[in-house]
């Protein structure tokens, strides 16, 4: 029997019709606001916020920024400041999980409770994540606006902020963002939608000329009073209707590749993993899956699934994934609920169910001892085992806290040794016929 701190589901409930939708078996034509409104979920794990903290904020500050009357690529910059205000904490290997102390309200009280000295490492924790998070903006190709007002989010009108430029200095974008990132924190530290509804507006018009932007402060408390506001603020198609939008522009086949590129490059970072490491994986992946006779379309997917494969591991603290000694058991079942995590994710995307599905097992061993689900046999997807097995091959070739790298024909011997056991035999005989070393972007 399982451990408590180690939840297992049965294949019965892990049902893959959920996810993997035969009839698109191609790289779907998919916006970069629609995929990034579902991948900021990741981005609300690594800070340890509510589930769609960020889509809450890009919410805000959509309605924020239709109030003020902005159109076209002004509105696209405030949603994406405001989606990827928060993701410079899933870039830092150290962060504060309790979320940004200066944008909660109350702030100012509880840092006199900070220890001596200990508020310096949190200010040098919030700047780096600020930093950080708007040079995933830049590499994203998301333009500098958006860069600017993710690296300000956390600044406040009266200069009193993390940065030394005061509000009425900032750019349009990022005063929106500014706002719409407080305003969501206040109303998630109220609680009842019921008192928020009814005091909200007279909270963010007392943030108005200190931590916001006044005159801002008074449109948004305007916009509060509103039930159109608070119905959508609440609706459960939140993030349905965020990517709707489809901000950003369709993604061609290299577009979509170099976008999730980086996603998967702050994967790497957060979790002290070597640059390209996830890249280098799905490269390997997409090659195998050739080697297995997919079709090309279908090694796209698995390269897209390979590229996202430890996105839920943004949910699992980096101490412990960077661990030289064995892992606790709660730590453990911590570990294991990754894949979960990012099938989760990945299944909001259009186009992406198969991909998710893959996710979520690339764990699971053809004996049934893996893990979320202990599939078993055929129940475990090709594409799975060819994402788990390059992850393998790519983790036995890399040094590790625990040890150093093998060379690449050990490791080979190792997963020899694990055929008929975590993999399908067949499998790694497409993996030892794919030709070609790693490739380093």
């Amino acid at each position: 029997m399982a451990s408590k701190a180690i939840q297992t589901v049965r294949a019965g409930v892990l049902d893959a019709s959920l996810y993997d939708d035969l009839s698109t078996s191609a790289l779907p034509r998919i916006s970069r606001g629609a995929i990034l409104t579902a991948l900021s979920r990741a981005f609300d794990l690594a800070e340890g916020r509510r589930p769609g903290h960020a889509q809450r904020v890009a919410y805000v500050g959509v309605a924020l920024a239709e109030e003020l009357g902005l159109t076209g690529t002004r509105l696209e910059e405030v949603f994406f400041g405001c989606l990827l205000h928060d993701v410079g904490m899933a870039a830092t290997p150290q962060v504060v999980r309790d979320g940004p102390v200066a944008q909660r309200p109350g702030a100012r009280d509880r840092l006199a409770a900070v220890p001596q000295g200990g508020w310096a490492d949190v200010i040098e924790a919030l700047t780096l994540h600020c930093d950080h998070g708007a040079n995933v903006a830049r590499r994203l190709g998301l333009g500098e606006s958006v860069a600017r007002a993710v690296a300000s989010h956390h600044d406040c009108w009266d200069g009193s902020g993390l940065g030394a430029t005061p509000g009425d200095k900032q750019p349009l974008v990022a005063r929106i963002v500014a706002v719409a990132d407080r305003v969501e924190s206040m109303i998630d530290a109220e609680g009842s939608p019921l008192i928020v509804r009814r005091r909200g507006p007279r909270l963010v018009r007392e943030m108005g000329g200190t931590e916001i932007d006044p005159e801002l402060a008074e449109r948004m408390a305007m916009l509060a009073a509103r039930d159109e506001f608070w119905l959508g603020f609440y609706d459960n198609d939140l993030a349905t209707g965020l990517m709707s939008l489809n901000y950003g522009g369709v993604m061609g086949r290299e577009e979509l590749f170099d976008f999730l590129g980086v996603m998967s490059d702050v994967v790497d970072g957060r979790n002290g993993r070597e640059p390209g490491r996830g890249r280098r994986v799905a490269e390997l992946a997409q090659r195998v899956a050739l080697a297995c006779d997919m079709p090309e379309r279908r090694a796209d997917l698995v390269k897209v699934a390979a590229l996202l494969q430890d996105l839920g591991t943004l949910g699992v603290p980096a101490h412990v994934l960077s661990k030289p000694d064995i892992l606790t058991i709660e730590e453990m079942g911590t570990v294991q609920m990754h894949p979960t995590y990012a099938r989760d994710i990945l299944s909001e995307v259009p186009g992406l169910g198969a991909p998710a599905w893959w996710v979520g097992c690339h764990h699971e061993r053809v004996d049934g001892k893996g893990y979320p689900g202990m599939l078993e046999g055929d129940e475990v997807p090709v594409e799975a085992q060819v994402i788990g097995m390059c992850e393998a091959f790519d983790a036995l070739t890399s040094d590790r806290p625990y040890r150093k790298a093998m060379s690449r024909a050990d490791a080979v011997e190792v997963l020899r040794g694990l055929s008929g056991t975590r993999f399908d035999e067949r499998v790694l005989e497409s993996f030892e016929a794919a030709e070609g070393p790693f490739t380093t972007p």
